[in-house]
């Protein structure tokens, strides 16, 4: 059969046109390339959990597929990790971040000393919510909230920008509870040794962690969860307080909100500021992706994670919120930490 020569060309030309088309430049960037996890604490820990168990899976789910490596920089509650990442990491997608979740009202507060803006990071998505749990070494004086009244409860502290800081002196000084303070440890793997050992009695931890890597305490009663920092209660500890129920005025109540929001921020990860827009939108598809990957939520299972997803954009409102917070509210949390 004779051939027309002109749409013999017309079809030459068309294969030529969709070669280009068909080329994806994300996965060329990715392709071969190394990723790094930057995780804010130590790998020892909760973040050290969803970090490494992340980037087992994250890989296949990205364009390019490249290789995902992690890194871990604590030190300073976070802000040493914060500072980091802002300002040295390469703003081309290779590295993302799982900050402190208290970065944002670290930046509130301490700004001046701060070297980052968390408004400007891309938050690609969050895997879970960081409800905080205030658990209490079973030979402790303290058995029950309302005993801090009469007792004082020594609490162990990686430093003053962390959760395991701020939550137990806001129930000091917002809400009247006898703490005190041992502040300088290496994450929270060495407050968990001093509690069994005595040097403390007391964390403030993510309800989550607490259930994955210190199930064995609760399993043998070595511990007591008498209240929780969040928004709303933890649904699996419906009958156990959290600190913002109990505040007695609106300012106090709106300081203890402040830090309760932190908890909604969760274990979320980000990009650094002016990384390319398509290389943020593969990062949150495949972020996604991996929330509901059959493989990822059988490993997250098999090591009791708690799963609570939102996405990126999500996330970055409950930044932004934070970072808006009236000044009053601000300077009635500064005077109270």
């Amino acid at each position: 059969m004779k051939r027309h020569p002109i749409a013999a060309g017309t079809l030459v030309l068309g294969l030529a046109a969709a070669g280009p088309a068909a080329a994806d430049p994300v996965a060329d960037f990715y392709k071969g390339r190394d990723v790094t996890i930057l995780v804010a604490f130590s790998a020892g820990g909760g973040y050290g959990l969803y970090a490494r168990t992340l980037a087992q899976h994250l890989s296949k789910q990205i364009p390019g597929k490249p290789t995902i490596i992690t890194q871990f920089m604590p030190g300073a509650g976070g802000a040493k990790a914060a500072n980091y990442f802002y300002n040295v990491s390469p703003r081309d997608g290779s590295v993302i971040s799982l900050l402190s979740n208290s970065a944002a009202l670290a930046q509130v507060l301490q700004g001046d000393k701060l070297k980052y803006d968390t408004s400007k990071l891309n938050h690609i998505g969050r895997m879970v919510d960081m409800r905080s749990a205030i658990i209490v070494w079973h030979t402790a004086p303290v058995k029950a909230l309302e005993d801090a009244r009469k007792e004082t409860i020594i609490f162990g502290s990686t430093g003053k920008s962390s959760q395991d800081y701020m939550n137990p002196i806001l129930m000091k000084n917002v809400l009247g509870y006898n703490v005190k303070m041992v502040m300088g440890y290496k994450g929270s793997k060495p407050i968990n040794l001093a509690m069994e050992i005595g040097e403390v009695h007391a964390m403030a931890n993510s309800w989550g962690s607490v259930k994955a890597r210190l199930g064995h305490w609760l399993k043998n009663k070595q511990i007591n969860v008498i209240a929780m920092v969040g928004l709303t209660r933890a649904p699996d500890l419906a009958g156990t307080p959290t600190l913002l129920e109990l505040a007695k005025t609106e300012q106090d109540r709106a300081v203890m909100e402040l830090m309760a929001s932190t908890t909604a921020v969760g274990r979320a990860f980000a990009t650094p500021p002016a990384v390319p827009a398509d290389r943020v939108a593969a990062l949150r598809a495949a972020f996604k992706a991996t929330m509901e990957d059959p493989a990822f939520l059988a490993d997250a299972r098999k090591r009791k994670m708690d799963l609570e997803y939102m996405s990126g954009e999500e996330v970055q409102k409950i930044v932004n919120k934070t970072i808006a917070a009236p000044k009053s509210v601000v300077e009635r949390f500064k005077k109270a930490l």
